[in-house]
């Protein structure tokens, strides 16, 4: 006689999926339960009701049993719902079932969270009931606890930090010894980096909140998490269909200026790669084929299709069992994916060429051998209107007083996305100028903020002439730059923050084949083509915008400038209007030109227009060569 019951999974099921899911990681542990809230404020929205969009996260960091605690204002679970919600594996509950706009796809994702990490407690409001569970490990077996409601009282709405209405608290104690905490700063750039985040981040109807604690309900910082795409420009927006499926895409294709992290570097947190969105609820970051490839790290972008709801709703293993995108093994997903890299690889293609051109300049060994000779002599022209007149005096360390009075240290820093970057301030000390005078700093961008716009000067102890103090400043946006500025009575100086999506420095400690003001002078087309010269102030670079109307004119069939005599004159005029522009500025903000007190506008363009009729002539010496001019 055959026999039939249901199957019985072993408890160290439920465990082995937590680390499968989680992988010891507190940040996805966080993601997956930032994203149950936004799932819950979706569905009261879509039923008509009002929701704050709030998602306060607490963190305790402790040695043992760190704290953590996610708090919402919506919806709120009676018992039914969090026996079911909480107590049972792999049921269907966020809602896609009916056709809600969420992401819960899998009913696990609460459950491996918490015992991803540890264990922990669910705390909800309903109808001013108070719910309880509590998931907890007992001799190492999962177990789930239910206890009676009660009604709320003020004191368990304080507690709980559910003033009024509905609202769910989660808990967790990260009682795991194999997990490993992150520091607070980690935790908040990571989080709003993190790719499942930055529809929720740039919902106007929602509001992260990150909190430190140092204590119970002692809160020590507070920020809202945010995150800005990098800034680039849109290469592709298409609407097409996908053959053999009742679907169709858009692909919103943009390129960034500079190369951005890649999945293979930087995982969930990489600004390159395609938002794989599907009824408003991120479900993947991927670049497809292109994952690895370096000239597909310029774009980023968006690929929308609500068909791979439609086949969630439908149970289809459309996504990956641990959450780790799409599953594009699938039928439809192999369709989706052919048809998204055909679309994408003329794009990549065209980096690849530009690249090559790029290199191919860079071995052309008599254009090299005159940008290096301009290079050198743009670079004594600066020397000998900029120079500076020092003392002689030096502090045991060997730090000079700044010429100007005031000074950065270094005058030009990249900053990654979210992090911050340390700007030494050096200042010249004397009978009006003190140890401890306060220093006011700004930034012109407010993608690159200043996060200690007062500081104060302390002067070395191996010479009281020279103080320093720190500035702290952090990159918001991929591609921006700033000019961060620090005002001292009538002082006043100058640096430039460029905000990258990789981990990268300015290594001024390498010898460099030109030293000054100017390192090098390139060719792009791709520049903004309105503005025909531009100087690179972060890379010290003279670049050409070789798709600007005038410049293209003269432009030959390699997309060279300086193989004509009407070219070379050109890329003279060009490199003698940002040479001369440059100086002036650097002269009259430094103070070493002479500029009337709010006049500094009408200073550096006398001094522009100075420097043009002194040393335009000898440019074109370099530049225009004696055989194009015969």
């Amino acid at each position: 006689m055959i026999k039939s019951r249901k199957l019985q999974y072993a408890d160290r099921v439920a465990l082995q999926q937590a680390d499968q899911a989680i992988r010891k990681d507190v940040l996805r542990a966080l993601v997956e339960i930032i994203t149950n809230s936004n799932d819950s404020y979706s569905r009261l929205e879509d039923a008509g009701g009002h929701a704050s969009g709030e998602i306060i996260i607490d963190v305790w960091r402790k040695r043992r049993n760190s704290v953590i605690r996610v708090r919402d204002f919506a919806e709120g679970m009676n018992d039914v719902h969090m026996d079911k919600v909480v107590g049972t594996y792999g049921e269907a509950t966020s809602g896609l079932k009916e056709d809600k706009h969420v992401r819960g796809m899998w009913g696990r994702g609460l459950k491996d969270a918490i015992f991803g990490l540890g264990y922990g407690y669910v705390n909800s409001v309903k109808d001013n009931q108070l719910y309880r569970s509590s998931l907890l490990l007992k001799d190492g077996v999962p177990t789930f606890n239910l206890d009676d409601p009660i009604p709320i009282t003020d004191k368990d709405r304080d507690k709980h930090g559910i003033p009024e209405n509905n609202g769910t608290e989660i808990e967790i104690i990260v009682s795991r010894d194999d997990v490993k905490m992150p520091q607070f700063d980690n935790m908040r750039n990571y989080l709003q980096r993190h790719y499942e985040l930055r529809t929720i981040m740039g919902n106007p109807s929602r509001m992260i909140i990150l909190r430190n604690l140092t204590g119970v309900d002692k809160v020590k910082h507070e920020y809202v998490l945010s995150y800005k795409p990098p800034k680039g420009e849109m290469v592709l927006d298409e609407r097409f269909n996908i053959e053999g499926f009742p679907a169709d895409a858009r692909l919103q294709v943009l390129r960034s200026k500079i190369q951005l992290s890649t999945r293979g570097e930087e995982g969930d947190y990489a600004d390159g790669g395609l938002l794989v969105i599907s009824q408003s609820t991120v479900i993947a970051l991927t670049m497809l084929k292109f994952e690895n490839d370096p000239y597909a790290s310029f774009f980023y972008g968006s690929l929308e299709c609500d068909y791979l709801h439609d086949l969630l709703k439908n149970d289809e293993p459309v996504l990956t069992a641990t959450r780790d995108g799409i599953n594009w093994t699938h039928p439809f997903a192999k369709v989706l994916k052919q048809a998204v890299e055909d679309r994408i690889d003329p794009l990549v293609q065209v980096e690849r060429e530009h690249a090559m051109q790029d290199e191919q300049m860079k071995l052309d060994k008599r254009l090299r051998k005159k940008l290096d000779k301009t290079l050198r002599e743009l670079n004594v022209i600066a020397s000998s209107e900029l120079k500076e007149r020092s003392d002689g005096s030096s502090s045991g360390q060997g730090i000079e007083p700044p010429p100007s009075g005031l000074g950065f240290v270094p005058e030009r820093i990249f900053v990654q996305t979210g992090q911050t970057a340390t700007l030494t301030l050096h200042v010249q000390l004397n009978d009006i100028v003190q140890d401890g005078v306060t220093v006011f700093v700004v930034s012109d961008n407010p993608e690159v903020d200043v996060l200690t716009p007062k500081v104060f000067v302390k002067a070395l102890k191996g010479n009281p002439n020279v103080g320093i103090s720190k500035v702290r400043v952090e990159g918001k946006q991929v591609g921006n730059e700033g000019v961060v500025t620090a005002y001292l009575s009538d002082q006043k100086t100058e640096a430039v923050v460029q905000v990258r999506s990789r981990k990268e420095a300015i290594d001024d400690t390498q010898p460099r084949k030109h030293h000054g003001l100017f390192t090098d002078i390139r060719f792009d087309d791709r520049m903004d083509p309105r503005q025909r010269v531009y100087l690179d102030r972060v890379n010290s670079t003279i670049v050409v915008a070789t798709a600007a109307p005038s410049v293209k004119l003269y432009l030959d069939s390699q997309n060279r400038l300086d193989t004509t005599v009407q070219g070379q004159v050109l890329l003279a005029e060009l490199i003698t209007e940002a040479v001369c522009r440059e100086i002036a500025r650097h002269g009259v903000e430094s103070g070493r030109f002479l500029a009337p007190e709010g006049s500094e506008a009408d200073a550096i363009q006398s001094h522009f227009i100075r420097l043009q009729n002194r040393y335009a002539h000898m440019i074109h010496d370099v530049i225009v060569t004696k055989d194009s001019r015969e």
